[in-house]
């Protein structure tokens, strides 16, 4: 019995590492780091402080994600560190009676130092099932055809997402 036992478990630990070896190929157009979808970036903008720059993120974000106050994990200003976990959507495709998008929620980390800031957007996950359960995006890239539709789509909302990061960060505010 013990055997038995043993002989399932080496069998389900195997089909795991094979199913997370192939993903890691299978992410087309994303950035990945250990296998896991992940963007980032670091920028300087000359003689602007902490405060301000967390000001500018902090700003920029909650025009994103109109409900910012559900969507924030941390919100340090003295750390100098905003961290919000909110929901993206592709553009729909289709031709209005089928119509075809990809939601997706994914963390997104914006720390400022004096002149600097950084970004990091990781932890990427597809809702299952009304937000009951998740699943990491990666495991639904599960085939070439499908990361073939799918990456591109993706990789399209995260630039745009990230040009209006480094836009609101590096831009000074009109004053009025």
């Amino acid at each position: 019995m013990k055997r038995i036992l043993l002989f399932i478990f080496m069998l389900i630990s195997t089909r795991t590492v094979i199913a997370q070896t192939e993903a890691d190929g299978n992410l087309g157009a994303l950035p990945t780091l250990g296998g896991l979808i992940f963007y980032s970036g670091v920028d300087s903008v000359d003689g602007v402080k902490k405060d301000d720059l967390y000001n500018r993120a902090k700003s920029h974000l909650s025009t994103v994600f109109p409900n910012f106050k559900d969507v924030v994990k941390l919100d340090d200003k003295d750390l100098g560190k905003l961290v919000v976990r909110g929901m993206f959507t592709t553009t729909p495709k289709g031709n209005g009676i089928i119509v075809s998008y990809i939601e997706f929620i994914a963390t997104t980390t914006i720390m400022v130092k004096d002149g600097r800031y950084r970004f990091e957007i990781s932890d990427f996950v597809h809702p299952v099932n009304s937000y009951l359960s998740y699943q990491g995006l990666e495991q639904i890239m599960f085939n070439k055809k499908t990361t073939e539709k799918r990456s591109p789509l993706i990789n399209d909302v995260m630039q745009e997402y990230i040009s209006g990061i480094k836009k609101a960060l590096s831009t000074t505010p009109q004053n009025w």
